[in-house]
């Protein structure tokens, strides 16, 4: 088994990885957001905890919740690096479809090795994104920054790029994909009903072939799993009399 900062458990790297998915949600990191999150009992992830601040893996606090140490962060860089890696490889050389990577990525991500992972990324012409828009880590634990807001954080009449979908869940990608609400697709605004009410959107662009109408309505917490970069428009220059 690959090993990562000293780590020999693949139970260790899923928290670690999860630790900071969550961490960056800007949520305080409980014990019972991680059993939640792993899908496991709160005293299953309390005794995982303990094995990770004896590891100096994380440190806990009453103030700040759980919080990954140095060590601990790269650790969980360089499995989500793997993982969405292997999502790229998996649509690029496989031929599957956005909504099945994540679960075969989770399957492999802990059986290839450093050399398998430099081939992926040499052979998919070094991503630098997941097909869902998640930024792909560096080697050394580098994670880029990017400035992106919720689709409903818009201004109607706001024109913007899907950059990335906050979402692992394959039912949600599956109708997205048909919705042709992709990263890489240009949207405008048109209006959010008020009381977290549906989300009217125009796509701009061709659109998929089962779609004929340009306006799509979408539920509110549908509509934030969408991370956007809003484009600026020129304003045309003023004419001089």
């Amino acid at each position: 088994m690959q090993t990562f900062c000293g780590l020999t458990t693949d139970g260790m790297l899923d928290y670690l990885a999860a630790i900071y998915k969550l961490d960056k949600q800007h949520e305080r990191v409980t014990t019972g957001a991680l059993a939640t999150r792993m899908s496991v009992s709160a005293a299953a992830a309390s005794s995982m905890l303990k094995r990770l601040e004896e590891g100096n893996l994380v440190e806990r606090s009453n103030a700040d919740g759980i919080t990954l140490t140095e060590q601990g962060r790269l650790a969980a860089l360089q499995l989500i690096r793997r993982h969405r890696l292997l999502e790229v490889f998996l649509i690029q050389v496989m031929g599957y479809s956005w909504d099945q990577v994540d679960h075969e990525a989770h399957a492999l991500q802990h059986s290839i090795s450093s050399a398998f992972e430099d081939r992926m990324d040499a052979l998919c012409g070094y991503p630098t994104h997941c097909p869902h828009g998640d930024p792909i880590p560096s080697k050394d634990g580098v994670m880029p920054e990017e400035e992106l807001i919720s689709l409903v954080e818009l201004t109607p009449q706001d024109t913007a790029c899907i950059r990335r979908v906050a979402t692992d869940d394959s039912r949600i990608l599956r109708y997205l994909a048909r919705l042709g609400l992709t990263p890489g697709r240009t949207v405008a605004l048109q209006e959010i009903a008020p009381f977290n009410g549906p989300v009217t959107i125009e796509r701009l662009g061709s659109l998929p072939a089962l779609e004929d109408e340009s306006l799509q309505v979408l539920g509110h917490e549908l509509a934030g799993l969408l991370f956007v970069e809003p484009i600026s428009v020129k304003q045309p220059a003023a004419v001089l009399a």
